[in-house]
């Protein structure tokens, strides 16, 4: 499944982005000159994209779909330096993964 997720991840990022395992079961992806918005219109398609990717055993996961939830933070605008800007993420994946999964949660 997480090879899965990385090659739908590599074929929808643009190019000059970046997509990288980072943890366990936990992905970063780096979207240089993008603002906010439009870094949570790529996330939505991001998800999008791998809850429609055909994922073998998919049927095991809850649902019967596997899903992903983001967390979208936003450098300069909302963090002065990378440790703050992951920890802005990260706490908004946390907060997506309690309103239920499956979901982003931006600024």
């Amino acid at each position: 499944a997480l090879q899965a997720v990385a090659r739908v991840f590599r074929e929808k990022v643009r190019q000059g982005d970046l997509a990288a395992r980072f943890g366990g079961e936990e992905f970063v992806v780096v979207l240089p000159h993008c603002e906010l918005q439009s870094a949570r219109k790529i996330a939505e398609m991001l998800r999008h994209a791998v809850a429609e990717h055909p994922i073998a055993h998919r049927e095991q996961q809850p649902g019967g779909l596997l899903s992903i939830s983001v967390g979208v933070a936003s450098f300069p605008a909302e963090a002065a330096d990378v440790q703050t800007l992951f920890q802005r993420a990260d706490a908004r994946l946390y907060d997506a993964k309690a309103k239920g999964r499956n979901c982003v949660v931006a600024g």
